[in-house]
């Protein structure tokens, strides 16, 4: 038996999807300065600084029915209230970049659990070959870090996409998004108790 296809190629005549992967992403991250605190409301947006930070593999996480609306909208010209401000991503990192990392000190393990799905804060995706991403050169190993997201402006994206910055890769297929989405959901969703229920001795 065929094993089934997780990815598709990214297709720019159609909404951004959820589960896209989209490489060379910028992010616009404000810098405050260390203001004087009598420094009224617009002497202190002067001051701030931006720092571009490029981020060499995303995935979008915003809901498909919000891109459609949204990309429905710019199409059309109409329902300005579909519009999004903005549009959620996960950074991501190659695997091999994760499993190296010092500061995330991962042992054998956790990886273990990691590339099999079964560490919480990471989701791992296995390379992509060429023939299922737009650009056909591959992509290698990935693992999404559920910890690490942001948002940029849907105009600013669009733009970027427009002029070649970021570029549209590929997308996860079902039922592979909806194991990616369920995870996801399923960290942001967690409740952090006091303490964990105890069972009686001898029970």
């Amino acid at each position: 038996m065929r094993k089934p296809w997780i990815y598709r190629a990214s297709n720019d005549k159609e909404a951004l999807r959820q589960g896209e992967i989209l490489t060379g992403l910028i992010q616009i991250k404000p810098v405050p300065s260390e203001s004087s605190p009598n420094l009224d409301q617009i002497q202190y947006l002067d001051q701030i600084q931006f720092k571009p930070i490029v981020h060499p593999y995303a995935i979008i996480v915003t809901q498909n029915c919000d891109l459609d609306w949204d990309y429905s909208a710019r199409q059309n010209r109409d329902k300005p209230n579909k519009l999004l401000n903005s549009i959620l991503f996960c950074q991501v990192y190659t695997a091999q970049e994760i499993r190296s990392n010092k500061t995330v000190q991962l042992n054998s393990a956790d990886w273990n659990l990691v590339k099999s799905n079964r560490y919480q804060q990471y989701h791992f995706l296995e390379k992509i070959p060429l023939e299922r991403e737009s650009s056909q050169e591959g992509i290698p190993e990935l693992t999404v870090d559920f910890k690490k997201i942001f948002a940029i402006d849907a105009d600013f994206l669009y733009n970027q996409i427009n002029n070649n910055f970021a570029k549209r890769r590929a997308v996860l297929e079902s039922p592979y998004l909806e194991d990616f989405s369920h995870r996801y959901h399923d960290f942001h969703g967690r409740v952090a108790l006091p303490a964990q229920h105890e069972s009686e001795k001898g029970v």
